[in-house]
């Protein structure tokens, strides 16, 4: 019987470090154009705790960084909006008290070259299925049994991203990279996924023309 309840006092000793170790995800609700304010009212990580504010002095220029888990980005668009996996890392930029970019790497941590893919996957198919399109001769990450020989000998000499966007609307860098031990031949290497939202590229030069 005593053995049992050191057993069990084991168990629940583990369970309750295992909770002090994966803290519950916070979300960061926000798209690219939407003003500060809304972020702030909209999440409930705790923004203005983590941002250089955007004030007047700024001309309302300012970032938010996350750098520490586990947050939960949901961009909230409502027609071509996504969720992210739970991140440790990302960073908001704003401009005039909006947000302009969003930079992040959706994981808790690097990972393995087909636990990366799975998340990689499982994002095109969101990306795809909320109607952002390949842009300037991009082509869908190819995860064919092939598709994934090929891109894993690429990884070991350089990263590869795609570029994808919601036309007059949003741009998007998504893509991965090794991150380290990348010329391991016994599954040692590690990845990182990468993904840079910003305001659609065609948008901005139309702005600028007509300024």
């Amino acid at each position: 019987m005593r053995k049992r309840w050191f057993v069990t006092l084991g168990l629940i000793s583990c369970a309750a470090l295992a909770c002090l170790d994966s803290p519950a995800p916070t979300s960061l609700s926000l798209r690219v154009q939407q003003p500060f304010h809304e972020v702030v009212k909209d999440s409930s990580f705790p923004v203005m705790a983590s941002s250089n504010i955007p004030d007047a002095s700024t001309d309302g220029s300012g970032a938010t960084w996350v750098t520490e888990p586990a947050v939960v980005i949901h961009f909230n668009d409502a027609e071509h909006g996504f969720t992210l996996p739970p991140t440790t890392f990302a960073a908001v930029s704003y401009s005039d008290y909006r947000v302009i970019t969003i930079d992040t790497s959706p994981m808790l941590k690097k990972l393995s070259f087909g636990e990366t893919l799975e998340i990689v996957d499982s994002l095109q198919r969101q990306f795809q299925a909320k109607g952002w399109q390949l842009a300037h001769g991009a082509k869908w990450i190819d995860l064919s049994d092939s598709g994934k020989s090929t891109l894993r000998a690429v990884l070991r000499e350089h990263g590869h991203w795609i570029s994808i966007r919601v036309p007059k609307k949003y741009y998007m860098f998504f893509g991965l990279h090794c991150f380290e031990r990348c010329d391991s031949r016994i599954g040692l290497d590690r990845y990182l996924i990468d993904i840079s939202i910003g305001r659609d590229i065609e948008l901005n030069e139309e702005n600028t023309k007509t300024n």
